[in-house]
């Protein structure tokens, strides 16, 4: 091998050294690109998660106390029925008490 064989060579070894050294700070500046990117979404998702989180609890607050105002009115209506099941009987023993006063048909003088 020549001098001039082993100068290409070395020229040829340097000049691929020198595009690996190139590509591999592209990569490092592509990686630190996407390591700020990482950071920055991951700050974004954190604080989605907490309004999300922070929604639930509303929600289920929500629901608990629809939940507690049904079976309230459930209470409350059964309370009615009650009253309504008295009133009808009692309406219907008031209705007999005329009914036998009047003379059972509910016709006057007859």
């Amino acid at each position: 091998m020549s001098d001039e064989e082993l100068n290409r060579k070395m020229k040829f070894i340097v000049e691929q050294q020198a595009h690996f050294s190139a590509d591999i700070q592209v990569m490092r500046e592509v990686h630190a690109a996407d390591t700020q990117l990482l950071k920055e979404e991951t700050k974004l998702l954190k604080e989605q998660y907490r309004n999300l989180s922070d929604a639930v609890t509303t929600v289920v607050g929500l629901v608990g106390g629809l939940a507690q105002g049904q079976a309230q009115l459930l209470a409350s209506q059964t309370r009615t029925d009650e009253k309504l099941s008295e009133v009808a009987e009692r309406l219907n023993i008031f209705i007999g008490v005329v009914e036998r006063h009047l003379g059972g048909d509910g016709n006057k003088g007859s």
